[in-house]
């Protein structure tokens, strides 16, 4: 529209990463057909940089917090451009009983592997996280 990335986009490329980290974790729809799925209870982006129309872009995924009903996935976009942060997105994900519709916890199994994912991850500090809409909150970290 002018030259650059527009919120929906961003949204949808963050939806996109949380959805694929989701499947590569084993809750995707062999999940939901063992009675359980991923819903949404909280998202967050903060805009770091512009991205330009036609840019590509790479993102990386990583678990900051988890309990037995939920968890928090942390995204960080990149331009591929340039290798610099352009935003970054944090998702409370809880895990839902497909009969009941009700936050239910993680199947043992579930938990461990999402734990496990946790411990292993590596590379620099997440940024941006805890952020909210605010006046007084100053520049995000770049």
């Amino acid at each position: 529209m002018n030259g650059h990335m527009n919120v929906r986009p961003y949204f949808e490329v963050f939806t996109e990463a949380g959805d694929l980290a989701c499947r590569d974790l084993g809750l995707g729809n062999s999940y939901l057909d063992r009675g359980h799925t991923i819903f949404a209870g909280d998202f967050h982006i903060t805009y770091v940089r512009e991205i330009l129309a036609g840019g590509t872009l790479t993102i990386t995924t990583r678990i900051l917090e988890l309990d037995t009903k939920r968890f928090v996935m942390h995204h960080e976009m990149f331009d591929d451009r340039d290798g610099a942060l352009a935003a970054t997105a944090e998702q409370l994900l809880l895990n839902v009983g497909v009969g009941s519709r009700k936050v239910e916890p993680f199947r043992p199994e579930v938990l461990e592997r999402l734990r496990e994912a946790q411990l292993g991850q590596s590379g620099s500090p997440p940024r941006n996280v805890g952020r909210a809409a605010s006046l007084i909150a100053g520049a995000p970290a770049r």
